[in-house]
């Protein structure tokens, strides 16, 4: 009778351990077809507008946070801030976002920032004024106030840095070079080197995470150093780990929600942090409910999954002659005069199986736009003037350029790749337009001032006045700071993307191009592309500068990603030029995924146009620097 009972009581574990939970929560939701990206929180006032995580915000009923103690939440009267004052808060935290009865949750992750004292000895030196430029302040010497000089004789300043790895070279009286008290340098492939600076910190004791195993219901993840906090999203929904969590110190088992088998598609991502930092994060995909682990299961709408094929239309293929007007000009260098490429080349390409075969899932086009008949712009040596072959001088918003193609020509190629399981992003230019393009030509008022209050040119002055510099005299720069111009580029976005069925974009000089852009254009996509469609879209940014700028414009209300050139450059100077130690590359990674996230859906190149290929530095065709 013992034996038989304790059968029972097996059986009875057993079922109660692969039965699934529910969270009785709506399956479907506009509010849950993004992944809320999280915030970081730093000490005292914070703020987050609702629009990037709840689609009408009209419908929020009110803010709460699951902290009992050092954090405090709030919303603005009409619903579009959200306010948390921080004090003394955990690594994590949860704020939900009631919506009509349901908590949308958005993770909050404690700032890992630190105060830093860097010094210089400048025993020996003659300057008078000592700054630092680096990856900590985008190599903008101002970014940060000037060194002084401490009563040990040191120059000094503070710098509130995350742990890691920063290079950085001292501006002594204007002059750039690396840090002489630093034998910790790099070759910076451009005749000189950059100094390191570490940043230590207490991450190597945070946890770790790693799936371990899964079956119909559960998935059991190892974890080195022990969890003291754990966060399971299934979507935007926050599993209580009373129903859904077992932490058993090196173990977790999470059990998955009934909810998920109704979906094609969702997503189960896992946060834990002990008093030393935040561990990696994990995503896992699921397939009606059930772990992904089938690779044809994985379609060209999974984010996650993208590669990416880059071309410059006018360079990849002719299938067209018809179309072909070079220049022809003795001003234009004929590298640097339109060669024949077009549209109907791309399409011949994926119907050859081009793509296919290489196994990409996307392919980036750059802009379709109309460029102007004449050539602008001047080099020296060789001396030239260029054509638009590139399409980044736009003298109009919504025609292709007939040396491109026609409308017809980009229907059926959009139709093509989609046939083949291939997206179509284009690459759009917001920040600026061609002197000629009508708008300008009518009201010039719609772009920055191009000369500066002192009368000097607001020309490449890329830090200093970034979100007003023109490229080139030639080329004015949208003024965003108006509204109506905000609008009149984002219905131009929305034209390109609703005509032709574009899966998305990417989007040119981003970091000039203010903040509000982006959060119309990408609130405007959902609600007007992606909701009707069923479907997401892509938007992938490029912007030089550190990890931190980058990252500001990668959230769920703006950006997917922009491209890490930085990790590029790191690997470059190890793979390609053989001059640097493998451990610049492991810092490059560990800042990357610190900053955007282990499963982020971040740019990762192999070279484009704003880049050599890898292969041509590594075969020693460009040198460093060209």
């Amino acid at each position: 009778m013992k034996k038989l009972l304790l059968l029972v009581g097996i059986i009875a574990l057993l079922v109660a351990c692969s039965a699934r939970g529910m969270l009785k929560l709506p399956v479907k939701s506009e509010n849950n077809m993004r992944l809320n990206s999280p915030l970081v929180l730093v000490k005292g006032s914070n703020f987050f507008l609702t629009q990037d995580y709840v689609i009408d915000i009209t419908t929020i009923d009110s803010i709460t946070a699951d902290a009992k103690n050092g954090i405090s939440v709030s919303l603005s009267a009409n619903k579009d801030s959200a306010y948390i004052n921080a004090t003394d808060m955990p690594q994590l935290v949860n704020i939900s976002l009631w919506s009509k009865g349901v908590p949308y949750g958005v993770l909050a992750k404690k700032t890992n920032k630190i105060d830093y004292v860097f010094t210089y000895d400048a025993t020996g030196d003659k300057g008078t004024r000592y700054q630092i430029a680096g990856q900590m302040n985008d190599w903008f010497p101002a970014g940060h106030p000037d060194l002084v000089k401490n009563e040990k004789g040191l120059y000094e300043v503070t710098l509130n840095l995350s742990p890691g790895t920063y290079l950085y070279q001292m501006v002594i009286d204007g002059d750039w070079n690396h840090d002489k008290n630093n034998p910790d340098k790099v070759d910076n492939n451009y005749g000189k080197f950059n100094s390191i600076l570490h940043v230590k910190g207490t991450q190597e004791k945070a946890p770790k995470l790693l799936t371990q195993s899964f079956d119909e219901n559960n998935i059991v993840l190892s974890v080195d150093n022990a969890a003291e906090q754990v966060y399971v999203y299934w979507q935007n929904y926050l599993l209580p780990n009373d129903l859904f969590v077992k932490n058993e110190g090196q173990q977790l088992i999470v059990n998955l929600p009934k909810e998920a088998i109704e979906t094609d598609r969702s997503f189960l991502r896992i946060f834990t942090a002990n008093e030393y930092g935040i561990s990696n994060d994990v995503l896992i995909p699921l397939q009606k409910g059930k772990v992904l682990n089938n690779v044809a299961d994985i379609t060209r709408f999974d984010k996650h999954a993208e590669a990416i094929y880059f071309l410059l239309v006018d360079r990849f293929k002719d299938g067209n002659e018809a179309n072909n007007f070079p220049m022809n000009r003795p001003d234009v260098n004929p590298k640097v005069d339109y060669q024949g490429g077009d549209i109907a080349g791309i399409t011949q390409k994926i119907k050859d199986g081009y793509f296919q075969r290489l196994g990409f899932t996307t392919i980036w086009v750059s802009p379709i736009v109309q460029n102007p008949m004449e050539p602008w712009g001047y080099w020296a040596n060789p001396e030239t003037k260029f054509s638009g072959y590139h399409g980044y001088w736009p003298i109009s918003s919504s025609k292709i350029d007939f040396r491109f193609g026609t409308d017809e020509e980009m229907h059926e190629l959009v139709k093509t790749a989609h046939e083949n399981n291939i997206n179509i992003i284009v690459d759009y230019v917001a920040n600026h337009v061609h002197k000629n393009h009508p708008l300008y030509q009518r009201d010039s008022t719609i772009a920055t001032p191009l000369y500066l209050p002192d009368g000097t040119k607001n020309t490449e002055r890329w830090n200093e006045y970034r979100l007003t510099t023109w490229f080139d005299e030639f080329m004015p720069s949208i003024d965003f700071s108006r509204q109506e111009n905000i609008d009149m580029m984002v219905d131009s976005a929305l034209y390109w993307v609703k005509k032709f069925d574009l899966d998305g974009f990417r989007h040119d000089a981003c970091k000039h191009v203010n903040e509000e852009f982006w959060r119309t254009l990408t609130h405007r996509i959902k609600t007007e592309v992606e909701i009707p469609r069923g479907k997401l879209t892509y938007q992938i940014g490029e912007s030089y500068g550190s990890p931190q700028l980058i990252s500001s414009y990668v959230n769920t209300g703006m950006l997917d990603a922009q491209f890490d050139f930085n990790v590029f450059d790191d690997a470059a100077s190890v793979f390609a030029f053989n001059n640097e130690d493998f451990v610049r590359v492991s810092n490059g990674l560990k800042t990357s995924l610190s900053t955007y996230g282990h499963h982020n859906l971040m740019g990762y190149i192999s070279g484009n146009h704003d880049r050599a290929r890898f292969i041509s530095y590594a075969s020693g065709d460009v040198k460093p620097g060209e």
